[in-house]
């Protein structure tokens, strides 16, 4: 049986700094009520598929060597799929991203 993915220690302090920033935000521009609240648990699921995404990318690489030979690790182009997807979310939910990043102090 494969092992399931589970977040580090700073991976999950970094989703839980990332979840409240986007609480406190929502808060403040009156977005923390349904359906918003649902939109941002899906951005934080998203968020750890990312994470998940680039734990393979970092051990397989961007090529993968298959039975016919190198071919592209899907991983790649599903992580810049889910990051546009994150994006559209923090859209919906009435979210900056230059905001969020500037409270966390790096890249969401």
């Amino acid at each position: 049986m494969e092992e399931v993915f589970k977040l580090n220690k700073s991976q999950k302090i970094k989703s839980n700094k990332i979840h409240k920033a986007i609480i406190d935000q929502m808060k403040e521009n009156g977005t923390h009520k349904e359906p918003y609240i649902d939109i941002a648990e899906r951005y934080m699921a998203m968020w750890e598929v990312t994470m998940m995404l680039e734990e393979d990318i970092r051990e397989r690489g961007v090529q993968i060597m298959t039975e016919k030979g190198l071919k592209k690790n899907d991983s790649v182009a599903m992580l810049t799929n889910l990051n546009k997807q994150m994006l559209i979310c923090l859209e919906k939910l009435g979210l900056s991203t230059s905001t969020v990043k500037h409270e966390l102090g790096g890249d969401i």
